[in-house]
């Protein structure tokens, strides 16, 4: 009996210390969480319809658009606005924006686009990657606490305790996927998206809808339809120099 009590108290002390090397404690371990969970899992390639809603200061809607996207992960975004074979668009490819109007490229300038970091491209290339852009988008990876949103527990990283003035976002802990972040914006305006409404989407998620708010007031909304995982996607779609013209089908 005494032997057995012996392994019985051996046995506890070492689950409990397993559990406690296993414990989340910083940014980084997040990402290498999200990454290890769905590595060869999370969709490849997806394109949706996009209603777009956009919203005046006083909380009215000012107008609606359609978009139009495609994604091939990690790292590539196309949108046209208004009709799938619109010349008039934005394509995000590898850390560069460009924007599209009357088939004219007008703006191509370097950006991160961290929601499409946090989102998606994090299922689809190394921690260290995804820890340097979030980094140089100003997200403190060393700290970390943990909340709850929409009743459900969540990874706060970027602050140490409650504080929507700081750059943040938030990751939902069991399923670990991106539901929330706050960022400063101009003239400190404390930006605010919320991914809302996850569904599951092949071995991974998808979030039909995304709310943009300044100050807590809403500024859009996005509502997805038609969203389809396709084995394979014209990478064409992506290329700068041919975007206004390729056809996506």
């Amino acid at each position: 009996m005494k032997k057995l009590l012996l392994y019985i108290i051996l046995y506890a002390s070492f689950t409990v210390s397993d559990l406690k090397s296993q414990e989340i404690s910083n940014g980084y371990e997040v990402i290498n969480a999200m990454y290890s969970k769905y590595e060869g899992k999370w969709y490849k390639h997806l394109t949706f319809t996009q209603k777009t809603t956009f919203y005046g200061q006083d909380g009215s809607v000012a107008r609606t658009q359609d978009w139009y996207e495609a994604l091939t992960l990690p790292g590539k975004l196309a949108i046209r606005f208004d009709t799938e074979d619109s010349n008039n668009g934005i394509l995000f490819n590898n850390g560069i924006q460009y924007g599209y109007a009357n088939g004219q490229m007008i703006q191509e300038a370097e950006r991160t686009h961290e929601l499409l970091v946090l989102g998606f491209d994090v299922y689809h290339q190394t921690p260290d990657i995804t820890a340097t852009q979030l980094s140089g988008r100003g997200f403190d990876l060393e700290k970390i606490y943990e909340d709850e949103w929409e009743g459900r527990p969540v990874y706060v990283i970027g602050v140490s305790e409650p504080d929507t003035t700081q750059a943040q976002f938030w990751v939902d802990k069991e399923r670990l996927y991106f539901v929330r972040n706050f960022t400063v914006g101009r003239q400190n305006t404390i930006q605010e998206v919320q991914f809302n409404k996850y569904e599951r989407l092949g071995q991974g998620w998808i979030a039909p809808e995304v709310i943009f708010k300044a100050n807590g007031f809403m500024g859009l909304l996005e509502e997805y339809t038609q969203i389809l995982i396709p084995d394979t996607l014209n990478q064409e779609i992506f290329n700068p120099v041919v975007f206004p013209e390729v056809e996506w089908d």
